[in-house]
């Protein structure tokens, strides 16, 4: 005689539950965190020399230029 296979949890597969599991970050999360990174490194890497003035200027560029 064949046994009887265990009943599957019938709410546990409904289509509206696959939205659940593991939550990542969106993309548009993940590309906002790059940009602040890179930001960073421009505003870090200009301002080593101690003109903040053209670090500004160039940040500015950089992200109007970026952003469109």
């Amino acid at each position: 005689m064949p046994q009887k296979k265990d009943s599957r949890n019938g709410h546990a597969f409904h289509p509206i539950m696959r939205k659940g599991g593991v939550h990542d970050k969106t993309n548009k999360a993940k590309r906002k965190t790059d940009r602040q990174q890179v930001a960073k490194k421009v505003n870090d890497y200009l301002t080593k020399g101690n003109n903040k003035k053209a670090a500004e200027d160039a940040a500015a560029s950089f992200f109007t230029a970026v952003l469109a």
